[in-house]
């Protein structure tokens, strides 16, 4: 009997010690969850910043769980996106998701951010009509801008907006200006062709617009100054072009059919003015393009899986074709063009669409045509 006591005593003794050197080995391990309240939170954080690492580590990595449209870099830490009837941001990186305007009055079909960032024009179908809105952040306000509008553009200091304004008594379109809200509107230019896209021109006190891009016919480039004058043509004689400014405004980024109605197209780059122009070897559309803040490098991505047939650009917009892209960088002096990831580290089929990148231009950030999801890149320094 006392031997077994002993030997139950001992037990006891042992059981004590063990639980002893647990709590003291345990009591400031910041992964253990169960001590307290200070170190269950250290230990979440802990666990964030891993899933972030790993995360950042991926070639591609998604950014919005749904789909998301009208993407834009809102600050130095946020991108911001439309998501059922909802405008939001989010972390560059992902995640922190969070509700900035609400109950808005449709389906987004475009959104063109202003270049502060605080408000965003966008256009809305409400299942009867398309009509565009100015949202504004800071107030959190939403106003109907006038029917007829299409094309809108911000000044290059976002204190008034430019679009074509079309009569639906007699057709006829004009280029107008007005402030952000739609009033004080007055006219810059009559057009001499239908339904154009607009562009600012960097840099400078001009707008540009052009007829739709269709592998059947020529496209037009044309700048008139923003005060208002006869529009002036500056590029012409391409079939299905389409283009891009740099961001200083020196610089032309030109995609086009090889031939009419035909299935291969390249980029080009001009000047400001139209001339020397001459084509890279980088088989892509400009709506899979982006230019470097100081406009000294192109990053795109490089449509795969195009049938033959395909009429380029005209059948990528209209059947849809979905892509699987490749991404690249091009030297504007040089044409010379260099992967940004390998193809095996992609790790999904992406048709990359309304490409931009972060402040830092650490991030290449693109929208999946497909899921409709936002995915950044991390690019090499």
């Amino acid at each position: 009997m006392r031997k077994t006591f002993i030997i139950s005593a001992s037990l006891f003794c042992l059981t004590l010690l063990i639980l002893g050197v647990y709590g003291i080995a345990f009591r400031n391990d910041k992964n253990n969850p169960v001590v307290d309240a200070k170190k269950q939170a250290d230990a979440k954080r802990a666990a964030e910043d891993r899933i972030a690492s790993n995360a950042g580590s991926s070639a591609v990595s998604r950014v919005t769980d749904a789909a998301s449209y009208g993407s834009a870099i809102l600050d130095d830490s946020h991108v911001a996106y439309f998501n059922q009837r909802s405008l939001k941001r989010a972390t560059l990186g992902g995640g922190g998701e969070e509700t900035l305007i609400t109950g808005l009055p449709g389906k987004i079909m475009d959104a063109v951010w202003a270049p502060d960032r605080d408000r965003v024009l966008v256009l809305f179908d409400s299942g009867s009509a398309q009509q565009w809105y100015l949202l504004t952040l800071s107030d959190k306000t939403t106003k109907p801008l006038k029917p007829g509008i299409s094309s809108p553009v911000w000044s290059n200091l976002s204190e008034s907006i430019y679009y074509i304004y079309t009569d639906a008594r007699n057709g006829k379109s004009e280029l107008d200006t007005a402030r952000p809200d739609g009033t004080e509107w007055k006219k810059v230019a009559v057009l001499p062709i239908l339904n154009p896209s607009v562009s600012t021109v960097p840099s400078s006190a001009l707008l540009s617009f052009w007829n739709k891009a269709s592998a059947f016919d020529p496209t037009t480039l044309y700048t008139v100054p923003m005060s208002g004058e006869i529009p002036k043509v500056i590029f012409s004689g391409k079939y299905g072009a389409d283009y891009l400014w740099s961001p200083d405004g020196t610089k032309l980024l030109v995609s086009n059919t090889l031939s009419k109605g035909g299935t291969d197209i390249r980029l080009g780059i001009a000047n400001a003015d139209g001339g020397e122009f001459h084509s890279v070897q980088a088989p892509t559309l400009v709506s899979k393009t982006v230019w470097s803040k100081d406009s000294k490098t192109v990053f795109y991505a490089l449509p795969l899986s195009i049938p033959d047939n395909a009429v380029l650009p005209n059948d990528y917009y209209s059947r849809p074709i979905h892509t699987q892209d490749t991404f690249w960088k091009m030297d504007a002096a040089s044409g010379k063009s260099e992967r940004i990831v390998d193809p095996a580290e992609i790790g999904g089929n992406y048709d990359s669409t309304d490409l931009f990148l972060d402040r830092g231009e650490e991030y290449l950030y693109f929208t999946d045509r497909t899921s409709g999801q936002l995915f950044r890149i991390r690019l090499q320094k």
